[in-house]
């Protein structure tokens, strides 16, 4: 392994700018043999290779399968920790065809549309507990990270009680670094523990209750009660399930949130140009996905027999990772992949692709305009409050997030009719 590049998410330059190192990788080829986090790894880097390995059927998420030895001996994998590994990402169809059909029967467009009013709500309750006048504020942990848990506790009637030890664990479990599989394995047995819990207290409550499940109830009651003629999801099912939705819920929206928030106060009219135009925020938020996406890699693929891509040869049990943020930027397909410009044209690969294709999208886009539309309009000149290139960021494989987002807030907006 000592002449392949390693890439390590306890790096700090790395860090603070993967995109230097990815795009020499990718100018060279589109995968890459290197070490990431102690795992040898194809790692791909350019838009219509990564299209290609997501939409392959040769190409299993299912590393208890598939894995090759070399996985064996990297915790971070998951293919030997036990507790809520197991879930929606890590199988193939067609246990993964009955898992998403289950689930979409509960997470409709229509449960997510109706969550609005909720998510823009709290938005505001939390941008009148910001700070008067031009101070100072870290709207990551004052706004970005709390919204999300506020939508989490409407979809799955979490006990109040108990959302900061699932914040908690969440956060160890998604920014764990190479050196930390300990942590991340600990941070899994406890959610399991958790969701668990919460799940066998809620089904004896429903044990007599009928439940139109996609209208009534919380999203946990109708994955609890959800059936397809004689299926259901069994307890440890509903467990891994629940710990997917409520952790990608999360995680994954709060970065975009802050990252978003980032990438408009990091250049000058950036914010103006939405506060003067509100109907810009959706693509502004595809646009964000693109540039600054919130999550880096997700759960290595592995090849289920000698797979040729390009000058590449795959060899069965090889893990595949695709860097969403590479792909994101890959000159190919976009034209100044580095900037960001409303201007470009073009699907980003930010919540995947194929069967994989993230569950939770609509209810990202949705928590990220409300929370954009809201805070522009009550504050519509707040500016960073320290130089974006000393802004630190996550030491993490999966997320791509700040540790903090120092604003000042500037004057508010006047009341509507002043």
């Amino acid at each position: 392994m000592s002449d392949r590049p390693t890439l390590s998410t306890s790096d700090r330059e790395s860090t603070r700018d993967p995109y230097t190192s990815l795009a020499a990788l990718r100018d060279q080829a589109p995968l890459s043999r290197v070490v990431v986090d102690g795992l040898p790894v194809w790692l791909v880097t350019r838009y219509d290779e990564a299209v290609r390995i997501l939409s392959d059927p040769r190409m299993s998420n299912d590393g208890l399968r598939y894995a090759g030895p070399e996985a064996h001996t990297v915790a971070w994998t998951g293919v030997t920790t036990a507790g809520v590994q197991a879930h929606l990402l890590r199988v193939d169809p067609p246990d993964h065809t009955r898992l998403r059909r289950l689930v979409s029967k509960v997470f409709t467009p229509r449960r997510v549309a109706a969550l609005e009013p909720r998510i823009r709500t709290t938005a505001r309750e939390l941008i009148a507990a910001l700070p008067a006048g031009d101070a100072r504020a870290d709207l990551l942990a004052a706004y970005a990270g709390p919204l999300p848990v506020e939508v989490i506790a409407e979809l799955f009637g979490v006990p109040t009680p108990r959302l900061g030890e699932f914040r908690y664990w969440t956060d160890r479990y998604a920014g764990a670094s190479e050196s930390e599989g300990e942590l991340q394995a600990e941070a899994s047995r406890r959610l399991a523990t958790i969701l668990g819990d919460l799940i066998r207290r809620r089904r004896e409550e429903l044990a007599d209750a009928t439940l139109d499940v996609e209208h009534e109830g919380t999203l946990l009651d109708g994955l609890i009660k959800a059936r397809d003629h004689d299926d259901r999801l069994d307890e440890r099912e509903l467990i891994t399930m629940a710990f997917l939705l409520l952790a990608t819920g999360y995680e994954t929206t709060v970065n975009l949130i802050a990252n978003g928030l980032l990438v408009l106060m990091s250049a000058p009219g950036r914010l103006a140009r939405l506060v003067a135009d509100p109907g810009l925020v959706p693509v502004a938020i595809e646009e964000i996905l693109r540039v600054e996406s919130p999550v880096k890699t997700v759960t290595p693929r592995y090849a289920t027999e000698d797979i040729q891509v390009g000058d590449a040869l795959i060899a069965a049990g090889d893990a595949v990772l695709v860097h969403h943020g590479a792909v994101n930027r890959d000159p190919a397909k976009f034209a100044d992949a580095d900037v960001y410009d409303l201007q470009h044209s073009g699907s980003h690969l930010a919540f995947g692709h194929g069967v994989h294709y993230c569950l939770g999208a609509p209810l990202a886009r949705l928590e990220a305009r409300v929370a954009l539309e809201e805070l522009l309009a009550a504050r519509p000149h707040m500016e960073l409050a320290v130089p974006v290139d000393i802004i630190e960021w996550r030491h993490s494989r999966i997320i791509r997030g700040v540790r903090a987002l120092p604003v000042r807030l500037g004057r508010a907006s006047a009341p509507d009719g002043d």
